[in-house]
């Protein structure tokens, strides 16, 4: 298993050059090692997916922001034919200093944060299984209390945000009937994440779609942009 999500995790970054987003140079060894993600894992008290254990010792880099087309109308369902559109989400850098310096920051702040008696006001434990991975709009997360994913089924899916502007958490249906905190659902777990940012799962629907509008081809070169 460890093997065949290194070869996943590589292929990842070969995809993300070979589909002209990335360029050799943007990327470089990662120093990260098993160590350096326990003591992450026991200052926060949490357990990271095995898969992104193996993506944070993959590579260093530097860029955060990164797009690619998504299905717009049924994110669950994948329908074919469904109309597809550039999304941008910004994806945790990992510099070569202190690769793991931005992780740290985004977990310290989303805790602080969604705790916080003046804003979201949410109980420690209800929130204590999240890392933030990036951002879209807010923090963009991994909910690790969601462990049996299941594509067709939205309400198992593990990567989640909540918008930076949205304090009512109940609300904006971030917590669900049984009071557990569940964000926006927004794909079903990092694998999927990197199959399409990564892996352009949509690109060539996304390319035959504007061929039928009559619309210029993307330059992948501008599907990523390096950390200010």
């Amino acid at each position: 298993m460890i093997r065949a999500e290194e070869n996943f995790i590589e292929k990842a970054f070969e995809a993300l050059i070979e589909r002209g987003v990335a360029s050799p140079s943007m990327l470089t060894t990662s120093t990260v090692t098993d160590g350096d993600i326990d003591a992450f894992e026991q200052r926060f008290d949490v357990r990271l997916p095995s898969l992104f254990r193996t993506y944070l010792k993959a590579y260093c880099y530097d860029f955060s922001v990164i797009c690619a087309p998504v299905p717009l109308d049924d994110r669950g369902h994948d329908l074919p034919g469904s109309e597809k559109g550039l999304c941008w989400i910004e994806l945790i850098s990992l510099p070569a200093k202190e690769p793991l310096g931005n992780l740290y920051a985004f977990m310290e702040s989303f805790r602080r944060i969604s705790t916080n008696k003046g804003l979201m006001n949410q109980r420690f434990e209800k929130i204590k299984n999240f890392v933030p991975i990036g951002d879209w709009d807010g923090p963009l997360c991994m909910n690790l209390n969601q462990i049996d994913v299941q594509q067709e089924q939205i309400n198992t899916w593990q990567i989640c945000r909540f918008e930076e502007t949205v304090f009512d958490w109940k609300g904006a249906g971030y917590i669900d009937a049984k009071g557990n905190v569940t964000g926006e659902r927004m794909f079903p777990d990092f694998r999927a994440l990197l199959e399409i940012f990564f892996y352009g799962k949509y690109d060539k629907a996304y390319e035959q779609q504007l061929r039928t509008y009559g619309e210029e081809m993307p330059d992948y070169s501008y599907y990523i942009q390096r950390r200010s």
